[in-house]
């Protein structure tokens, strides 16, 4: 797939940053807030969202549209991820993502509508909403970001066979960290979430670089 796109080079820093990471978090890396810690998160997206920048300026402004708000979710996720280090800046992480999941929905549009797939993920995240006890400062924000975070799988099905499998990627991310942080224990809760998020923004931007090529 990234060899047929003819990006294969360019993803190369990509691939090394998220071994760093996942090399430091095996070491014994225990995520506390530090500069280090949010360099070491963010490295993976900043470099997807360099590939998809380099991207739109090589590409003609009527074909980069879509790209171009691929990379607004990109920098919104990567500033989302930078903020989560930080538990006091929880909202702030959350309402972060939210943005990058309008710029996501942006891009991905209304044109092709396929209501049972629609239907069928706001009747999971429903049931996943049952599963899971916010506190009471968090008890309407959850939903309404696991409602947004639904509409954008829902759109990234409907765009391309990469944004699929990349909002759907996102979407099971960010339903182990939610489900750690407010129902109960994941086993290898690290490595769950941030495979999964980072292969969807992996996927999300190979979309981008596709739509306009």
């Amino acid at each position: 797939m990234v060899s047929r796109l003819g990006v294969g080079g360019r993803l190369v820093p990509f691939f090394k940053c998220v071994c760093v990471y996942f090399l430091a978090l095996g070491a014994g890396g225990d995520g506390s807030p530090s500069p280090g810690a949010v360099a070491a998160k963010c490295a993976p997206v900043l470099c997807l969202l360099l590939v998809v920048v380099l991207h739109v300026a090589a590409t003609p402004s009527h074909k980069a549209w879509y790209a171009r708000w691929v990379a607004v979710g990109l920098a919104l996720s990567m500033l989302g991820d930078a903020l989560l280090v930080w538990p006091q800046h929880f909202v702030a992480g959350m309402a972060a993502f939210g943005s990058a999941h309008v710029a996501y929905l942006a891009a991905f549009g209304f044109e092709q509508l396929s209501w049972r797939v629609g239907l069928g993920l706001y009747a999971a995240t429903t049931a996943y909403l049952s599963c899971v006890s916010p506190p009471a400062g968090l008890r309407v924000l959850v939903p309404a970001y696991a409602w947004l975070l639904a509409t954008m799988t829902w759109r990234g099905t409907a765009k391309s066979h990469k944004a699929a499998v990349g909002s759907l990627l996102f979407l099971v991310s960010d339903a182990f960290l939610g489900y750690s942080l407010f129902g109960g224990p994941v086993p290898y809760k690290q490595v769950l979430v941030m495979s999964t998020y980072y292969l969807g923004q992996l996927g999300i931007a190979l979309s981008a670089l596709e739509a306009s090529a």
